[in-house]
């Protein structure tokens, strides 16, 4: 009994680590990124927090504060159109929209604030997607002012493999140096990883905010900016450390 105790315990422990050493990510993506002539112009965006290296753990979130997109400075708010999708005991979300018009499109959605009892800090990410609609090529950097975003100096879209995009983090609106900028791949198409270290990326902002990475790998890629905040988060009566994120996906396809 006390050697089945010790294996359990050992088996717990490697997994809670396991789950620590990929980096957490708020996924948002639909299918594809560029919508040319004759493809359907409703788009499925899937809202759930995982670790995209593994696929999973996937984590039980609350409703995103917010969600919509950006067009030629124009906001458009959706965020009455979030949807809850419940697998089993978890609770992710979903966003349908249909495209009426050719342009390019910043959609967003904010994260409410998420716990994670195993490194007992809490967690906000603000993630975003450029989506182009019947190549219309259009304003690609609009801000949409959360407290940690990534602006893109290379277009952020139609992106061939080994592509290299550079942006920039701003944290309160104001270019954020040496902070961390993690990247991972969305890992559907089974990539064996040699161990967990090869689980992420990791690059750090020069002093004017700026950061460049290759992405080696066709499929959708996760880019977050991480930056703590300096006040504790207070929840239930007890204060956390509050790691803020700001985070851009990126589709890439081989040149065939």
């Amino acid at each position: 009994m006390k050697s089945i105790v010790s294996v359990s315990f050992i088996f717990i422990a490697l997994w809670l680590y396991s789950c620590q050493v990929a980096a957490h990510f708020l996924a948002f993506f639909p299918k594809t990124q560029v919508i040319d002539a004759g493809d359907s112009r409703r788009l499925h965006f899937p809202i759930h927090f995982t670790h995209p290296s593994t696929l999973g753990p996937t984590m039980s979130i609350a409703r995103p504060v917010s969600a919509g997109y950006m067009i030629n400075d124009t906001r458009v708010e959706l965020t009455d159109e979030l949807k809850a999708v419940n697998q089993g005991s978890k609770t992710s979300w979903g966003l349908d929209v249909n495209l009426r018009r050719p342009g390019t499109y910043t959609f967003y959605t904010n994260q409410a604030p998420y716990l994670d009892p195993t490194e007992e800090v809490v967690i906000t990410q603000y993630a975003k997607v450029v989506i182009d609609a019947f190549a219309a090529l259009g304003q690609w950097q609009p801000t949409i002012g959360t407290p940690v975003e990534i602006i893109p100096l290379t277009r952020p879209f139609a992106l061939w493999t080994n592509s290299l995009f550079t942006g920039r983090v701003l944290a309160d609106g104001r270019p954020a140096a040496n902070v961390s900028v993690e990247v991972e791949y969305y890992n559907d198409s089974g990539v064996v990883l040699p161990s967990d270290a090869w689980a992420s990326l990791e690059v750090r902002t020069n002093s004017a905010g700026e950061f460049s990475v290759v992405l080696p790998r066709e499929g959708w890629w996760g880019i977050a900016a991480l930056v703590p905040d300096e006040m504790s988060f207070t929840l239930e009566g007890k204060q956390y450390q509050h790691e803020q994120a700001g985070v851009i996906w990126l589709q890439v396809r081989d040149m065939n």
